[in-house]
């Protein structure tokens, strides 16, 4: 009964979960660095109403049977009992096994997103969830939930003027995360040797090269990046990575990737989720990185016994500052 009357075109139902007041988002600015210094430095998480959080939940119900045979069988988050574990070890596999054959290389282009969730067209999203099937009175909602929006930033005491936005979906709401899964369905691809994975906005394209052979691979990021221009999702060079993995001694010359104009930088580390990986995926980087990290907490816990801290307010601080973060995975579907 609930559905039938909060997805009928039209309804009462409809028009008040909709209402300007619940669609209002409080823009928030979180901090991806330790230390901003501009604005491509903050995450903007949109804070909404618990009553439109409950509404989206029951839609995301209805949702995800309608839209399962079109997700992205690469696509490792917003899923359950899939996270970013998943994506690391299934590009590790792909990448090893390959070299194991010897006589080959790995080249794996890390792209970055601007402000991904903000470039999501309503009416382009519309267009595909029809054409998944959706059901059009569900499909009518999630239009109308994304377009209309009034949102305002709150920083400490400030509070910014409300603008109307008809552009993307609110960071850090319920139904974004799969709305943009969804955005990003149709484009999709997995070869024998070459392949596009994603992590929610993280899209890796990993190419297995053999005696020089990049046609594939080169063509293969060509076409995503006209499909990004076709859906208006803005790509920024200057993050995009290229790790090369080759084990060959001596290592041949690889041509660099050019996006746009702009020759994406070659590294020899980059942070995947979490994990730093390297050239040589040795583990050394992402080895030390960890040490790194757990002498820091280490410091804090020593200088708080140097105090003659009780031990009880020790492990407490153990369990929350040091082994909480370690021993915690963020799983997009537990968070969806």
């Amino acid at each position: 009964m609930l559905k039938a009357c909060a997805l009928e075109l039209g309804s009462p139902l409809q028009h008040i979960f909709n209402l300007s007041l619940w669609k209002t988002s409080c823009i928030t600015p979180v901090p991806k660095v330790s230390r901003p210094s501009e604005l491509n430095d903050f995450r903007p998480v949109a804070v909404t109403s618990h009553v439109m959080k409950t509404m989206e939940r029951l839609l995301l119900h209805h949702l995800r049977p309608q839209v399962q045979h079109a997700l992205d069988p690469l696509q490792f988050a917003y899923q359950e009992k899939v996270g970013a574990e998943d994506a690391i070890i299934y590009m590790l596999h792909r990448s090893l096994s390959h070299l194991d054959r010897g006589s080959g290389a790995v080249r794996i282009m890390f792209l970055d997103f601007s402000s991904a969730f903000n470039t999501i067209q309503p009416l382009l999203l519309r267009d595909k969830l029809t054409e998944m099937g959706v059901d059009s009175y569900l499909v009518a909602w999630i239009v109308d939930y994304l377009t209309d929006r009034p949102l305002y930033v709150r920083l400490g005491n400030c509070t910014s003027d409300i603008v109307v936005s008809n552009t993307g979906a609110p960071q850090g709401t319920v139904l974004s995360p799969v709305l943009f899964s969804l955005y990003t369905s149709d484009f999709q691809y997995n070869s024998e040797s070459f392949h596009v994975q994603k992590f929610a906005d993280d899209t890796a394209i990993v190419g297995c090269i053999r005696s020089g052979q990049e046609e594939e691979y080169r063509d293969l990021i060509n076409d995503f990046v006209k499909w990004c221009d076709s859906n208006h999702l803005h790509l920024n060079t200057s993050k995009t990575k290229d790790l090369v993995v080759d084990f060959r001694r001596p290592r041949p010359l690889m041509d660099p990737v050019i996006i746009r104009g702009d020759c994406v930088q070659r590294v020899q580390t980059y942070k995947y989720l979490g994990v730093q990986l390297d050239d040589k995926l040795d583990w050394t980087a992402n080895t030390d990185a960890l040490c790194k990290r757990r002498q820091s907490r280490l410091y804090f816990l020593g200088s708080l016994a140097s105090f003659n801290i009780c031990n009880k307010m020790l492990q407490m601080f153990y369990q929350t500052v040091w082994r909480a973060p370690s021993s915690t995975r963020w799983c997009a579907g537990e968070a969806a």
